[in-house]
């Protein structure tokens, strides 16, 4: 499955070159044919982060392997947040659009782990929203797509969350980082299958940062529980606030 680290601080820094670098030594195909069969994470990766004194997310995106791009230079971003996806795909397919983060425009843009029946996501009422589902062939974008339509109607950011995922059917997991230049909002909600280990987020929290990967990064890193939501406030002109809630039962 495709790799997702979340590395988030309390203040503006640049992540530590050891932990990026176990989070791509992660994505290399020597390291993931020991627990996988197919596929590899060769279908491109993209990265966002928040600039200082800046309201806007930036997202890049490649369709390299992160692997073997200039990844070091990401110790050079100073900042208080900073997503990275590594994309793998079973079936071959690369196009540069369907590398996340995915961003259509809307309140979020989100990053994605595992794979959602695609003709179990609904109608929606944004016309908008609806066509840009029905011409897409990515599961992520029209995953985005039914909680901003839930969204609009609810009100609820949470509300919205439950409402998708009561909605889709979900073959391995819809693990995800839903964000803005505000907040982030960490989706675990997974299958059971048998190979769980991929299918997975692991968080570790400090009084300097909180990590949340697809791979425990450090021994002090713990498997968050399935079906929850953790929700941290990311403004750069506000105090840090880090919840955890339980989705539906």
């Amino acid at each position: 499955m495709c790799r997702m680290l979340l590395y988030y601080a309390m203040h503006p820094e640049t992540i530590p070159y050891d932990l990026l670098y176990k989070f791509i030594k992660s994505c290399h195909w020597n390291y993931f044919k020991r627990y996988d069969l197919v596929g590899h994470h060769g279908a491109g990766w993209g990265f966002a982060y928040l600039p200082i004194n800046k309201q806007r997310i930036l997202i890049k995106r490649s369709l390299h392997p992160n692997y073997h791009c200039k990844w070091q230079d990401l110790t050079k971003i100073k900042t208080r947040l900073l997503l990275i996806h590594a994309r793998k795909t079973i079936f071959g397919e690369k196009k540069l659009e369907n590398v996340h983060p995915i961003d259509i425009r809307g309140k979020y843009a989100l990053v994605h782990n595992g794979t959602i029946k695609m003709s179990s996501f609904p109608r929606l009422k944004n016309n908008r929203l609806q066509m840009i589902q029905k011409n897409t062939d990515l599961d992520t974008r029209r995953y985005l797509c039914t909680i901003l339509d839930n969204l609009e109607t609810l009100g609820d950011i949470k509300d919205a969350i439950e409402a998708t995922l009561q909605t889709i059917h979900t073959n391995s997991a819809a693990n995800a980082f839903l964000f803005n230049s505000e907040e982030c909002h960490i989706i675990k909600h997974q299958n059971t299958t048998f190979n769980g280990r991929h299918t997975t987020l692991f968080i570790e929290k400090t009084s300097k940062n909180v990590i949340i990967s697809t791979t425990p990064l450090s021994v002090k890193a713990l498997e968050i529980p399935n079906k929850s939501l953790i929700s941290i406030s990311n403004s750069q002109n506000k105090k840090c606030h880090i919840s955890m809630n339980k989705l539906y039962a």
